[in-house]
């Protein structure tokens, strides 16, 4: 359990039953970056692709365990950050974290629950053999650049992030090339 002067809080694995806080911050954070209106994935795809048999991803919470919620919502407001990862591998490097999305309230920034968050991911990479961790972030985006390299990232210059998304993924696995320009 960690705590700032005025709550405490405790980093742990998300459950089945965090995902609707998980979602209200989740389209929070999309809204943040990609502006009002922005498509967040559903309830059904989260439970079935991140607490199913199968996992695709893991998500850890930050949880206060001394503040009171602030009102009666679906969501549960004691979750007041999250972080997504999942393991991917490189034949250059070989086992990495990659970290999907960190995401606090705004209210609660600056208190060290990104720091946490951040810390308990290193700390499964270490535990699972990964030899490192991997993130992205919007170029514009500079307070958390700024809180990234503050615990010891920095930006790998000479890369660039490519996306297929549809109709171009539909087009290439079919036989075709794409011609999808989107992001």
């Amino acid at each position: 359990m960690a705590s700032n002067a005025s709550f405490q809080w405790t980093i742990r694995p998300a459950t089945r039953e965090d995902v609707p806080s998980i979602i209200f911050l989740a389209k929070a954070l999309a809204e943040y970056l990609f502006g009002p209106n922005t498509k967040t994935t559903g309830e059904k795809e989260i439970l079935r692709d991140g607490f199913g048999e199968r996992p695709w991803f893991h998500v850890l919470v930050a949880e206060l365990t001394s503040d009171k919620p602030s009102s009666s919502t679906p969501h549960n407001d004691r979750i007041v950050g999250y972080a997504v990862y999942y393991y991917t591998y490189s034949m250059l490097q070989g086992r990495s974290l990659f970290l999907e999305d960190l995401c606090v309230k705004e209210e609660y920034r600056n208190c060290g629950i990104g720091t946490a968050l951040m810390q308990e991911c290193a700390k499964l990479a270490r535990e699972e053999g990964c030899t490192n961790m991997t993130w992205q972030l919007m170029d514009w985006n500079a307070k958390a650049k700024q809180f990234y390299e503050r615990i010891g990232a920095d930006i790998k210059k000479g890369w660039l992030t490519m996306k297929l998304t549809e109709p171009g993924l539909g087009n290439l696995a079919s036989g075709g090339s794409s011609t999808n320009k989107s992001a």
